[in-house]
């Protein structure tokens, strides 16, 4: 109740009038929303900071964002496939719900 009147701010009808996957799911946007702002921020910094060192390195060199850093986020994917059974799990979790 503290998530869904305090952070995603609905009203006490409101909230009591949601199903438990409708709940799970405004959540999973709310914080979806939440990490992309974050994402930009910190995607923002590091531009600046590429800006603010350019005049400092080699003539002829180009410093790339990515040179200060790579976030989790840019990282590859590996591909991990699910057993069966990690799979099965991960549908019952979500009451049958697939996000």
């Amino acid at each position: 109740m503290q998530v869904g009147l305090g952070r995603l701010g609905l009203t006490p009808s409101h909230f009591w009038e949601l199903t438990m996957p409708e709940f799970r799911m405004a959540i999973t946007g709310y914080y979806d929303a939440h990490n992309a702002v974050q994402r930009q921020e910190w995607e923002r910094t590091r531009w600046l900071a590429v800006r603010m060192l350019s005049p400092h390195v080699k003539k002829g060199s180009k410093l790339q964002p990515q040179d200060l850093g790579i976030f989790p986020w840019e990282r590859p994917d590996k591909g991990r496939i699910l057993t069966k059974d990690e799979l099965r799990a991960r549908i019952e979790n979500r009451d049958g719900w697939l996000v």
